[in-house]
């Protein structure tokens, strides 16, 4: 990505800048029509991810979220986490010959007309017109459609976005979400994920219960045993099974097809139970729907009204609502979900911390909301020391009743120690990655004790002790990162300061790209520096192992949890790369002395997952 174009939507990602940094990317701006044009379609893509992940109607939510924000004041910070929160597992592509495209498009551009002025003062200040492709009320000029995957056929001419090319990144297009799951298993070859986009094809729901937000602005929710197909972002067909739906205004419209009749929304809410081999009924909540046949004539059934079709028609029979899902039905058996999990999670991480073998164990339970530190709950706790907070915030985590630290800021971090060099290691962490805002993001990284004794009393037995071992070694830094590239998570161990001197292992991590932002991954990473061996994993599984060139035991000694301590001058003699901000949320993180092997791992995901 251009330099300047990632200078500017860090801005605007992170609502804050230095304005010796950015005073070149603002010349340019004022001056520089492609470039204008490519921060116009950046935030306007962004404002359409933003926009359909609320599990409330997206442009509604969207729309308040923006309006209150603008209307009470809210500093860039709190406005920025409150529509980022939004962000995660989907961008939207959009089908033609549907209008829901109209309103999303609408609303995206509204979003991202908002954003733009929520850049404080700067962008008007720069005489920036209405060329954005965003800004333009007049009518749109022809779409240009292009292809990312050039053998797709089904990509197909879309209405404009005020002149934004649009990419079609795969074959087909998401025309919902999975938002929510409870206990869900399914059969077949789409088996979706919570946060989730769904394309068009068949979901057959085994067991427990789902809700989808269909992009037209209709929610379903499904009862197992269920086989659905999705047909469009306003039509779908059920084989068999029951459904609630609640449509929005902008929604009206919304068909359920069945094998002998088609229910064509006309109101808000309504109940459909398809038996196998039996009739199936529709109970009318609120509003009303049509009920279409090849061999009746249209008949309309009115709120608290039920009817069975049968070979002879539609039947009346007792309206019943309470057979079918609601969404506090849902929400309620999340929250028990939540709760057993979570404390099973507590009694799983109480066992852990009692392994010897483990040096550091932050699960991120402070108990005051306040905290400056987070403990080191380990069995002995003398190996390594509690993390000092730095400008994080305390957010929810994994479960309503955890805890996790909110990174947003360029300094956010947790500094702590972990004094010696080690044979083998395991590194263990919770992370939600929100966004990545630049080319290399932090995890983990180790601090030179010179940096850190630039802060720290001259006296320091600490330091002193640090640089003693470092002067055995010739390990200079200990990184796990993350990145934009194909194989985004990176463990490496640096020699010295050329690309040469690096031992480095990356694969391909799949929770850092955007359509898994906002989403809790477990990432592990271990290593034997005497085999030279190194294996990431995620989730519980290994997704890449390799091996080092050198056998020098890990030294680690002081460290930074998310982001990574750059001086002014190191930024100005990079351009900005030598910044590694993490934009997200942690909730634990475990290091041991020793290689955990794949079913210890997936210990730590089974029991820990959301």
């Amino acid at each position: 990505m251009d330099q300047d174009l990632r200078i500017l939507l860090a801005a605007w990602l992170s609502g804050e800048w230095d304005d010796a940094e950015m005073a070149p990317a603002l010349q340019r701006l004022r001056t520089d029509r492609s470039l204008r044009q490519s921060l116009a379609e950046e935030l306007a893509m962004l404002s359409q991810t933003r926009a359909v992940q609320a599990s409330e109607p997206r442009w509604l939510k969207l729309e308040d979220a923006l309006g209150a924000a603008l209307e009470h004041g809210d500093d860039d910070a709190v406005f920025e986490s409150r529509v980022m929160a939004g962000l995660s597992q989907i961008a939207p592509r959009y089908r033609s010959r549907r209008k829901w495209f109209a309103v999303a498009a609408l609303v995206s551009t509204a979003a991202a007309i908002v954003a733009f002025a929520l850049l404080p003062g700067w962008l008007a200040k720069q005489g920036i017109e209405g060329e954005n492709a965003f800004a333009r009320q007049q009518g749109p000029p022809p779409i240009e459609i292009v292809p990312e995957n050039q053998g797709g056929t089904n990509a197909q001419p879309r209405r404009p976005l005020g002149g934004v090319k649009l990419v079609s990144h795969s074959r087909t297009s998401a025309v919902a979400v999975l938002s929510q799951a409870v206990n869900a298993q399914w059969s077949g070859k789409n088996r979706p994920v919570a946060g989730e986009g769904l394309e068009l094809g068949d979901l057959v729901l085994r067991r427990g219960a789902v809700q989808i937000e269909f992009l037209s602005g209709v929610r379903l929710l499904l009862q197992a045993p269920a086989n659905i197909e999705l047909r469009a972002a306003d039509e779908v067909l059920i084989r068999y099974g029951a459904a609630s739906c609640f449509v929005t205004d902008m929604g009206h419209g919304f068909r359920v097809l069945t094998k002998s009749m088609e229910v064509v929304d006309r109101g808000t809410a309504f109940s459909i139970d398809v038996k196998l081999g039996g009739n199936p009924e529709v109970h009318v909540t609120e509003g009303s729907v049509e009920i279409k046949s090849p061999q009746h004539e249209t008949h309309k059934v009115h709120e608290m009204h039920a009817i069975r079709m049968s070979e002879n028609g539609p039947e009346d029979i007792e309206y019943s609502p309470d057979r079918f899902l609601k969404t506090s039905v849902i929400r309620g058996r999340q929250n028990a979900i939540a709760r057993r999990r979570y404390n099973a999670w507590k009694e799983y991480a109480h066992t852990l911390s009692a392994d010897p073998s483990v040096l550091l164990h932050y699960t991120f339970e402070e108990n005051d909301p306040s905290a400056l530190e987070l403990t080191n709950v380990a069995r002995d706790p003398s190996r390594a020391t509690d993390g000092v907070i730095i400008g994080c915030q305390w957010d929810r985590g994994r479960w309503r009743s955890k805890r996790a630290l909110l990174y947003r800021n360029a300094s956010d971090r947790v500094l702590f120690q972990v004094p010696g060099a080690f044979d083998k290691a395991t590194f263990l962490v919770w992370a939600r990655v929100d966004a990545i805002t630049q080319e290399t993001t932090s995890l983990l990284m180790t601090e030179h004790p010179g940096r850190r004794a630039l802060f720290s009393p001259a006296d320091d037995q600490s330091i002193s002790e640090a640089m003693e071992r470092r002067s055995k070694t010739t390990v200079e830094t200990v990184r796990w990162e993350l990145a934009h590239h194909t194989n985004n998570v990176l463990f490496s161990v640096g020699h010295g300061i050329k690309e040469s001197d690096y031992d480095k292992l990356a694969v391909d991590h799949p929770y850092t790209r955007s359509d898994r932002w906002g989403t809790w991954a477990c990432m592990g990473v271990t290593c034997d520096a005497k085999k030279r061996t190194v294996t990431h994993y995620l989730n519980g599984q290994p997704i890449g192992t390799g091996q080092f060139k050198r056998a020098e035991p890990l030294l680690l000694d002081f460290m930074e949890l998310g982001n990574f301590g750059t001086t002014v001058e190191e930024l100005e003699e990079t351009g900005g790369s030598a910044q590694r901000r993490f934009f997200g949320a942690i909730d634990e993180l475990v290091i041991a002395d020793r290689v955990f092997d794949e079913s210890e791992i997936k210990a730590f995901w089974e029991n820990g997952k959301p």
